[in-house]
């Protein structure tokens, strides 16, 4: 496969594609007021609207950034890109499912009409894509790959943090009560438990992203994704600076509690990525 997007050959456009969803919707959710524009009701957005409107955003970005940068780094492996497909094929499906359960706000739902209805057809032209990509005739499948050597790199890292994703996935839908999150006197409504859930689906689909770069990826795509995590993590500190007064003391991002965190996550990232490159196991690593 030559180039990001070569027509030619085996280009993974429907991966493009849905990746390309993802980080339209992350830029929309960050510039556009969501009560205005989503809902019948069409007032202003709360302050906690505001707050996950923005987790929306981050989120969607999130998972636009890690499948884009996986899937330029396997563009040359149709076997890679054929599981990594399948991969994106399962959370479009998840995704799809919430666009069902938002609802068309003229049959009682959350959402207006016309959203709704482009909601529903564009995820459902993805999984379309998606699942004729990954259902063609004589079509190659990646390997499982050894766990290998473990230690400071970034498979390692990987491996401790898909689990944490995986209990934050059911800590969001079952656990943890989201008006914890809050400063005092902010209320949840309607609007924002639903993107709450939206933020669910989302972490399912980073969840499944790491699953996949763990069990097919080779040592250079568990580095992209750490360099990706680290980046997302700048941004986010970035993102919600100016939101910190939404948030309750509970979540340890107030004030000077933000930087901190980010910065051990950084730096975390940036111990594995440099361990895994002093570790003298190369083998692994392939040019991109």
């Amino acid at each position: 496969m030559g180039g990001i997007i070569d027509f030619e050959t085996d280009c993974p456009w429907q991966l493009y594609l849905f990746s390309f969803m993802h980080l339209l919707g992350g830029i929309a959710m960050y510039l556009m007021d969501v009560s205005k524009v989503l809902t019948s009701e069409g007032t202003p957005s709360t302050g906690t609207e505001k707050l996950m409107q923005r987790l929306v955003a981050l989120s969607m970005l999130y998972v636009g950034v890690l499948f884009t940068a996986m899937t330029y780094h396997n563009k040359r492996s149709a076997a890679n890109i054929t599981t990594l497909s399948n991969v994106a094929f399962g959370c479009s499906t998840a995704f799809l499912a919430s666009c069902v359960f938002t609802g068309n706000a003229s049959l009682g739902g959350l959402e207006k009409s016309w959203m709704h209805i482009g909601d529903m057809l564009t995820m459902s032209i993805i999984v379309g894509v998606l699942f004729c990509r990954v259902t063609q005739t004589g079509v190659e499948w990646a390997e499982k790959k050894p766990v290998g050597e473990l230690g400071m790199n970034c498979k390692t890292l990987l491996l401790l943090f898909l689990p944490l994703t995986v209990l934050k996935f059911f800590a969001y839908t079952d656990f943890i009560d989201p008006t914890m999150l809050l400063a005092e006197g902010l209320k949840m409504t309607r609007l924002a438990y639903w993107m709450w859930t939206i933020v669910a689906v989302l972490i399912f689909e980073c969840a499944m992203a790491l699953a996949y770069t763990i069990l097919f990826d080779d040592a250079t795509g568990h580095e992209i994704v750490v360099i990706s995590m680290a980046a997302m993590t700048l941004l986010a500190g970035c993102s919600f600076y100016s939101f910190q007064g939404y948030l309750s003391s509970w979540m340890g991002a107030n004030g000077n509690g933000l930087w901190i965190k980010i910065t051990i996550m950084v730096g975390v990232c940036l111990l594995a990525v440099v361990g895994g490159r002093m570790g003298g196991h190369r083998e692994g690593y392939t040019k991109v």
